[in-house]
């Protein structure tokens, strides 16, 4: 299919059937709408000067069809799967460059993990081949092999990642509208300029918003010191932590007594409890009150400061339309630390 009237690059029509590997194998969800099309990443397109949009992970076509919005005047699509019509190529192990074109693209995404688990077979040559053990960083590496510039969105865990050509990024935006139409996973949008720079100089923003630079959220990572004695999912404590925000913009992540909390604690707490834990840490009892709210000042003025990116996101949003965020334990036990020492 022809995207609009100026595309001069066309998917070779093939009717054979899609790869062994299918769709959800190969991680792959598709776009839909704009949420995605921020007015700091069309500017970052159009600053590019690049005239042809470049998509080597094409699925449904969706990036491509905007391209007109964003000054490009050709596009050219690549896929695995034979079914969409696209000219094939396995995009995970190479992408043929293309002289003054910039990717854009949602390339697959499924952990070697998650592909362990659910026994999908054929993908070990991907893995093996790379330091990455989820698809879509092995895509960016393919990808930034291709091109210098790229938008490429992905999963927003990216921004925790290792990934270790970070200083070629222009900017992350955390994305809490849903682009996809089959899957819930956090996205983000990594624009790539392919400039080496410190991380002082990559701007971070959520949906159109300009948060902070990634070197700066990085400085704001709480980092524990373990100099205190702390213990997570234990029934004799007395402290309790909700660990993840609830659809219900009023039960968010908070620290309080246990009693306070309308759970079974005896039937609920396991060694693996992440979602509502007790913990075990040695504060006076006329204290305790005081701690509390400390734990909880800190982590609201952290999530204010890094608008809430500096915690990890958890599938869907809050009824308020907020991206739901996960605390883990080690940024937990660093603000149980700092508030330990502001009461003392």
């Amino acid at each position: 299919m022809q995207l609009f009237a100026a595309t001069e690059e066309k998917p070779v029509q093939n009717n054979r059937l899609i790869p062994a590997l299918g769709k959800i194998a190969m991680g792959q969800f598709f776009t839909k709408g704009r949420s995605w099309l921020q007015p700091h990443i069309v500017s970052f397109i159009k600053n590019s000067g690049c005239t042809i949009a470049y998509d080597p992970f094409a699925g449904a076509g969706d990036l491509l069809s905007n391209a007109h919005e964003y000054g490009i005047i050709r596009t050219k699509g690549l896929d695995i799967d034979k079914s969409l019509n696209w000219e094939t190529n396995d995009s995970l192990l190479h992408i043929p460059h293309v002289e003054n074109a910039i990717i854009i693209t949602n390339p697959p995404y499924l952990s070697k993990y998650s592909a362990s688990r659910k026994k999908i077979s054929g993908l070990e040559k991907y893995f093996e081949a790379s330091p990455y053990d989820d698809l879509y960083l092995i895509a960016i590496d393919s990808v930034l092999q291709s091109q210098q510039y790229a938008v490429v969105i992905i999963p927003e865990t990216f921004i925790n990642s290792n990934y270790r050509q970070m200083r070629r990024l222009n900017s992350i935006t955390i994305l809490e509208e849903n682009p996809f139409k089959d899957t819930e996973v956090p996205v983000c949008v990594a624009c790539f300029d392919g400039r080496i720079k410190p991380l002082d100089e990559i701007s971070v923003y959520k949906n159109c918003e300009y948060v902070a630079s990634l070197g700066e959220i990085y400085k704001m990572r709480p980092c524990p010191d373990n100099g205190i004695n702390i213990k997570f999912n234990v029934l004799s404590g007395w402290l309790a932590l909700r660990g993840v925000d609830t659809t219900n913009p009023a039960e968010k992540i908070r620290f309080g007594l246990k009693e306070d909390f309308s759970y079974d604690w005896e039937k609920g707490i396991k060694n693996t409890s992440r979602l509502l834990t007790v913990i075990q840490i040695d504060v006076k009892k006329e204290q305790q009150k005081n701690f509390i709210e400390e734990c909880n000042k800190i982590l609201e003025d952290l999530r204010a400061k890094t608008g809430d990116i500096i915690l990890s996101p958890f599938k869907g949003n809050m009824k308020n339309g907020k991206r739901r965020r996960r605390l883990d334990y080690r940024a937990a036990r660093a603000i149980m630390e700092q508030a330990w020492n502001s009461i003392r």
